[in-house]
C-alpha cells in the first residue's frame, strides 16, 4: 500500500511547522481541512461535555488546573512533532471502532445522564479522528498527547467522595497522632481536632488531599513521559503520586494546627490558608525531585560498566592492556 508522508520536509519541525506544512500542499491541505471538519463536527456532538469542562474548571478549585491540562498536551504533541514526519497508514478500523464506541458513549449519557462517560467518550473521539484521518502511526506518535487530557476530566461526585472520604480520616488520624506525638495534644472525633484551649480544627473534604493527588499524578506522568529512563524508573516516578500528596497534604494539616495553637487561629483561614497549600505544593515538589535523585543514584550504581573498563579490569597484573583499533 502507498503512503504519503505527512508532510515534505525530511528534517524534525514542530507541530506549526507540520500544519504549515500541511497547507502548503495541496494533498495534505485537503487531509488537514477534513481533520479540522471531523474535530468542528465532533464539538457540536460533544457540546455540552465541553461547556461542562469550563463550568466545572471555574467553579471547582479541585479542576481549576483543567485549563492548563489542553495545553500542556499541545506541548507534548509538539514534542512529538520534534522527531520528524510519519506517514499516513491505513487506520481506518482501528479509528471507525474509536468512533463508533465514542458515539455510543455520547449516545449513553442522553439516556442516563452521566458526564464522566461522555467526557471519556469525547476524548476516545479525538483519538479516533486522528486514526482516521492520520493512520494508527500518527496515533502511536502522539498518543501521550491524548491520553494527557484525561487529566481535565472531572471525577463523577460519587466516586470522589467515595475516594475523598477515606483520604480525610487518614489524614485526620496521622496529623493528629503527629501532633500529640511532638507535645501537642489533640482530641480527635472523627475529622474534627479539638486543640488544647477548645479551639477545634476540622479536615474538610477539600483537606483531603484530592487537589494535591490529582495535581501531582499529572506531574508525575508528565515527568515520567519526557524522562528517557527506563520502564521500572517511569513507574516509580507515577506510583509516587500518591503518597507525596498525602505527604504534604499532613504536613499542611500539622502545621495549620501548630499555627492555631502557638499563633493565632486566624493566620489558618483565608488568603493564609491559600499560601500554605502553595507552600505545600512547593513543598510536594522538593519531595519529588529528591526521589528523582535518589532513582538516577541507584540507576548509576547499577548501569553496567562499560565494556573497555571491564576489559581493563580483567587484564592479568603487569599485562599491559591493549584496544583493538
Amino acid at each position: 500500500m502507498a503512503t504519503t508522508p505527512l508532510t515534505s520536509d525530511p528534517q524534525p519541525a514542530p507541530l506549526a511547522a507540520l500544519v504549515r506544512g500541511a497547507l502548503g500542499d495541496s494533498e495534505q491541505r485537503t487531509t488537514l481541512l477534513g481533520a479540522i471538519g471531523c474535530l468542528g463536527f465532533l464539538g457540536l456532538i460533544f457540546w455540552p461535555n465541553l461547556q461542562q469542562f469550563v463550568h466545572v474548571w471555574s467553579t471547582d478549585g479541585n479542576y481549576s488546573h483543567g485549563f492548563l491540562v489542553p495545553l500542556i498536551s499541545l506541548y507534548f504533541a509538539n514534542q512529538a512533532a520534534q522527531r520528524g514526519s510519519v506517514e499516513i497508514r491505513s487506520g481506518v478500523r482501528l479509528g471507525s471502532v474509536l468512533l463508533v464506541l465514542s458515539l455510543l458513549g455520547r449516545i449513553a449519557t442522553v439516556v442516563v445522564p452521566v458526564g464522566f462517560v461522555g467526557d471519556l467518550s469525547f476524548l476516545l473521539g479525538l483519538a479516533g479522528v486522528c486514526s482516521l484521518i492520520y493512520g494508527t502511526e500518527a496515533l502511536g506518535r502522539y498518543w501521550f498527547a491524548f491520553f494527557f487530557l484525561i487529566f481535565m476530566v472531572p471525577l463523577p461526585v460519587a466516586l470522589y467522595a467515595r475516594i475523598a472520604s477515606p483520604l480525610q480520616m487518614i489524614v485526620s488520624q496521622i496529623a493528629s497522632s503527629a501532633m500529640t506525638a511532638t507535645g501537642l495534644p489533640i482530641l480527635r472525633e472523627g475529622n474534627m481536632m479539638t486543640l488544647p484551649g477548645g479551639v477545634q480544627m476540622f479536615v474538610a473534604e477539600a483537606c483531603s488531599g484530592m487537589r494535591q493527588l490529582t495535581g501531582f499524578l499529572a506531574l508525575t506522568a508528565a515527568v515520567a513521559y519526557l524522562s528517557p529512563r527506563p520502564v521500572w524508573y517511569r513507574i516509580s516516578v507515577v506510583l509516587s503520586a500518591v503518597p507525596i500528596a498525602m505527604t504534604a497534604n499532613i504536613t499542611r494539616v500539622v502545621l495549620t494546627g501548630y499555627i492555631m495553637h502557638y499563633l493565632n487561629p486566624e493566620f489558618a483561614a483565608g488568603n493564609f490558608h491559600t499560601a500554605e497549600g502553595l507552600l505545600m505544593m512547593g513543598f510536594g515538589l522538593s519531595m519529588l525531585r529528591a526521589e528523582c535523585w535518589v532513582l538516577d543514584t541507584v540507576l548509576d550504581l547499577t548501569r553496567p560498566a562499560p565494556a573497555s573498563l571491564r576489559r581493563t579490569v580483567g587484564a592479568p597484573r603487569g599485562t599491559p592492556h591493549q584496544e583493538a583499533n
